[in-house]
């Protein structure tokens, strides 16, 4: 995932985790506009949140405390985490692909996707801490334009027919099924999203939804083709911090929008007093394909590597390097594959 000028000192301040995933089921709402979104317009900072949400344990989460300097929410994600029993991966894959939903429909819908775990560690990323917390095998996420569409879907029919159908005996059933499936319950995560960037895709994107919910085959033996490859950063700013951490990303200069094989890019700040994994931040960058997000990490890196001269002696640098010794020691990346859902 893209990382802004400046990003080197920020490090120091931030745990960091990166994931990366390839996606085999997408959709697509209607396309909002024909050109790409390539610029932002002026970010204001905001000090009141919304009520707090309900997750999908059923316990109340507070939203977050926004301080001065922080960034208005441009988009809302919602998201769960899941742990699968050992072979399960296709049977879970193939519930997602036969359920009932009408997303694409729905007013303020704009991407859903399926994530499946990657295996392995990409060349260059920090090893795997010993003792680190398993790493959840799919990941749901869905991007709203804002969170009272992502609200009206919770408590309106669409949700009550993806989720059991709407009745006791729905309901039941599909938690009886989950249970042969995954290990655990999944586990809700909400976000604010920041400064996004957004290529339409083509008109004749196979992915793109039609009616609401698009019909994949699926056998529950084999996994399911993928339709774009999904990165993400995850992030551990520290307390005060996150201010400067949103400017810095508002402030960098940016060449995904002209990388062919983009799609979308997000930052996400977590909405919730604390995070239980600690994870306050993370990115998302949606490709077309592995293929175009490894020609951008090459892009990058010889990119990078002509500024960092230049960069080290940055004043700006000092004053993260005061908060170093406070600051939570570097994090492992995790690649991650996924079945998924876009929007334009």
């Amino acid at each position: 995932p893209h990382t802004p000028d400046g990003a080197k000192s920020a490090r120091r301040a931030v745990r960091h985790n990166r994931m990366s995933s390839a996606s085999a089921i997408s959709f697509s709402s209607r396309v909002r506009g024909a050109q790409p979104v390539l610029a932002r317009r002026a970010q204001q900072p905001t000090g009141r949140r919304a009520a707090f949400v309900v997750n999908a344990r059923g316990s109340a989460e507070a939203p977050a405390v926004l301080t001065a300097g922080q960034l208005q929410a441009d988009r809302y994600v919602a998201s769960n985490r899941f742990k699968l029993q050992a072979g399960k991966g296709p049977v879970f894959e193939k519930r997602w692909a036969e359920r009932k939903s009408r997303l694409a429909n729905l007013d303020g819908f704009r991407f859903f996707t399926l994530m499946r775990r990657v295996e392995g560690t990409p060349a260059g990323a920090p090893p795997r801490p010993a003792g680190a917390d398993e790493e959840y095998d799919y990941v749901s996420l869905t991007i709203w334009e804002d969170k009272g569409g992502f609200n009206a879907w919770r408590t309106g029919e669409a949700f009550k027919e993806a989720h059991g159908g709407g009745t006791l005996f729905g309901f039941v059933g599909m938690l009886v099924a989950s249970m042969m499936v995954l290990k655990g319950g999944p586990a809700p995560a909400f976000y604010d999203g920041l400064l996004p960037v957004v290529k339409p895709p083509p008109e004749d994107t196979p992915w793109k939804a039609v009616g609401g919910w698009r019909d994949v085959p699926a056998d529950g033996v084999n996994p399911l083709d993928t339709d774009v490859f999904v990165a993400m950063n995850r992030f551990k700013v520290l307390p005060g911090k996150q201010a400067p951490f949103e400017q810095r990303w508002a402030a960098r200069e940016s060449s995904l929008e002209k990388m062919d094989g983009f799609l979308t890019f997000l930052l996400m700040r977590r909405d919730a007093l604390q995070a239980e994994d600690g994870y306050n931040y993370s990115t998302l960058t949606v490709w077309k394909n592995r293929a175009a997000f490894d020609a951008w990490r090459e892009f990058s890196v010889n990119a990078n590597a002509a500024k960092r001269g230049a960069e080290a002696g940055e004043a700006a640098a000092a004053e993260w390097e005061m908060e170093r010794a406070a600051a939570v020691p570097r994090g492992k990346r995790v690649v991650v594959s996924a079945t998924a859902t876009a929007t334009a």
